[in-house]
């Protein structure tokens, strides 16, 4: 008999037939590890550990996972049949330390390690024709990173409640999230609005009667790069009453807009959180299932190009569909930090317009396989025509106005999607029927405005912008961004209202603890470390040296927060009742706590977040002589 090892219970139903099809004649068994099987310990320290998981040697220390026991016995009992061991695990570093965890606890010494990013016959046969060892490199990159993880979140975590006296949290990843949501909300809180002026003028054409503009372009002649803003509403409403211009210049053009590229798990949850609403979460547990039904490829991935082999299928969909693809595979430039080891996320059948077993997920695959396909398809073109316009102003300085417009000529990959609605910061070229101009024409004056404008201060981020900006950042890889956003908001360092991410006053007070003491949080620091795990997984760097660096830099920072002093924090959010029972207030979310109680027999007495009918929130502490014990919460 020969098994199959593989991560998730979800695959089982499309893999056990499918190897009777790739193998006929034999004998397969597959079985799910579902997911997991080991991890640092959550409790239990003892003189040899620097803290719960971690040896004094800087090495981990693991045990079994309690959910995982029934999983490891099912695949002790087939292995006591096994004649040949093949582990397909996921094709990442987790799945290739999850490769590894198995392979130890399970004690196998001859096996095949094989991967394969989509559950196809041909991927799978392929995987299993170049089987390999555990590749040893990815395993210590990734155990580097739990440990590197581990005494952040627990030496750190530690000492910031004692000194707030809160359940707050840090995190390697976590806390520069977090820091990015603080930094966004101070740049708010600061930012000086500036009013200032702008003039639009108005034309008809006299051909089609219809109406175009022109802007006012103060620059430089009233204003400079430096001080772009007229602020003198005298001046911009003596250029608003201008009644003549000459046209200096009328110039046509092509502009080619390119399709955007295939998904990778960032652009991913970001299009399904503008498209659908969804939070990333949400996300990637139904892009999991849609893989393992085997309909796309691997959802977790920073290569935005999809496979050389696809374009054959691509191809023969889009001209069934009356589409321009292009013959050659169009590639997309990658992040800088992006490993590219797998390709763009892509249907595995192109010719499936519908897929999946539920409406979500059929809505997300849906999302993917537009994406994919247009991303081959070719470029729009629109007809732009630019305008320049003169006039003369006070003291005859010259009044320079624009006027830019645009047709679609050819559609191209719009066709496709043009009704897509996947990115919060897509814009359009304005339409503006500007019409064909003459040099030295004179054109009159239909209508002034004046322009009463005000610059903006930055958004707030949304889990959606925010996941893109950690990406830019080279902070967290495909398979940790959803859990940091869900970190951070889960724990009520940072409260989500109207989609829009504001740190809550534990974030804020978390935050004023870790800045300047810690060099995890600063965001060039991740990056960088995210660079030193890379160059472990290509052995040009080892586990013990990397582990041994930060561990020092780290205990030389713990000693500075070990010698503050323990601060009050005000955790009330501004939209709590401004009176609470006792005046406690939630640690989560920080709105006030009441005291539940019942005498007599079945009895109980707690305190409880009076949130839970505004968020939800279910938090709740022990009652201890009358008053909460904020260091027990429960339902965190």
């Amino acid at each position: 008999m020969k098994l199959m090892i593989i991560e998730a219970p979800g695959k089982l139903k499309k893999l056990g037939p499918m190897m009777k099809k790739i193998r006929p004649g034999e004998h397969w068994v597959v079985v799910a590890s579902g997911g997991h099987i080991r991890d640092l310990p959550q409790s239990g320290q003892d003189d040899t550990m620097i803290t719960t998981g971690v040896l004094k040697t800087l090495r981990p220390v693991y045990e079994i996972l309690p959910k995982s026991a029934r999983n490891v016995s099912t695949m002790r009992k087939a292995l006591k049949d096994a004649t040949e061991v093949y582990i397909a695990t996921d094709p990442d570093r987790e799945g290739e330390s999850i490769a590894w965890h198995i392979q130890q606890t399970l004690g196998i010494r001859e096996y095949k390690r094989v991967t394969f990013n989509e559950i196809t016959q041909a991927r799978v046969r392929e995987g299993l024709a170049n089987a390999r060892r555990i590749n040893g490199q990815l395993v210590a990159s990734q155990e580097c990173r739990r440990v590197l993880d581990r005494l952040v979140g627990y030496l750190v975590t530690q000492e910031l409640r004692r000194v707030l006296g809160q359940p707050t949290s840090a995190g390697r990843v976590q806390s520069p999230a977090l820091y990015l949501v603080v930094l966004r909300e101070r740049e708010i809180r600061n930012f000086k609005v500036v009013h200032h002026f702008g003039v639009e003028l108005t034309f008809k054409d006299g051909t089609t009667g219809m109406d175009w503009t022109a802007v006012w372009q103060p620059i430089p002649d009233f204003a400079s790069k430096e001080t772009p803003y007229i602020q003198d509403g005298t001046l911009a409403a003596r250029v608003a009453a201008t009644r003549a211009v000459i046209v200096e210049s009328c110039e046509d053009g092509k502009k080619r807009r390119p399709p955007p590229p295939p998904f990778i798990s960032s652009t991913l949850q970001q299009a399904a959180s503008v498209a659908l609403k969804w939070d990333p979460d949400k996300t990637m547990q139904v892009a999991q299932r849609l893989y393992e039904q085997g309909v796309i490829t691997y959802h977790r991935t920073d290569n935005p190009n999809l496979a050389d082999e696809a374009m054959p299928d691509i191809q023969a969909v889009a001209r069934r569909q009356g589409l321009d693809v292009v013959g050659e595979r169009r590639t997309f430039k990658a992040a800088d930090s992006a490993q590219e080891g797998h390709p763009a996320i892509a249907p595995t059948a192109w010719e499936d317009e519908v897929a999946g077993e539920s409406a979500e997920e059929q809505a997300l695959y849906k999302l993917i396989r537009i994406r994919a396909l247009a991303s081959q398809l070719a470029d729009a073109i629109y007809d732009v025509r630019t305008a320049k316009l003169l006039a003369r102003g006070p003291d005859q300085r010259p009044l320079r106005f624009a006027a830019t417009g645009s047709t679609v000529a050819y559609l191209g990959w719009m066709k496709l999607l043009q009704q897509d609605d996947t990115d919060e910061e897509s814009t359009d070229i304005p339409k503006n029927p500007v019409p064909v101009l003459e040099p030295k024409q004179i054109l009159s004056v239909i209508q002034g405005e004046v322009l009463n404008q005000k610059t903006k201060a930055p958004p707030r981020f949304t889990k959606a912008s925010l996941i893109k900006e950690l990406e830019r950042l080279g902070i967290g890889r495909p398979s940790t961004f959803s859990s940091i956003v869900k970190n951070i908001t889960g724990k009520g360092l940072v409260v989500e209202e109207k989609r829009k991410l504001v740190p809550g006053p534990l974030g804020v007070s978390t935050i004023d603890q870790l800045e300047g003491r810690f060099s995890f949080v600063k965001l060039a620091f991740t990056s960088t470390l995210e660079k030193d795990l890379d160059r472990i997984a290509r052995g040009e760097e080892q586990y013990g040296s990397v582990v041994a660096k930060f561990y020092q830099h780290l205990q030389t920072e713990l000693a500075a927060l070990r010698q503050a002093p323990t601060v009050a924090v005000q955790t009330r959010s501004p939209q709590a009742p401004s009176g609470s029972e006792g005046g406690h207030s939630c640690g989560k979310c920080g709105m006030p706590l009441a005291r539940r109680q019942k005498r007599g027999e079945g009895g109980y007495d707690f305190w409880g977040c009076t949130g839970y009918k505004v968020n939800n929130c279910r938090v709740s502490y022990p009652s201890v002589k009358g008053k909460p014990d904020m260091s027990k919460p429960r339902g965190m």
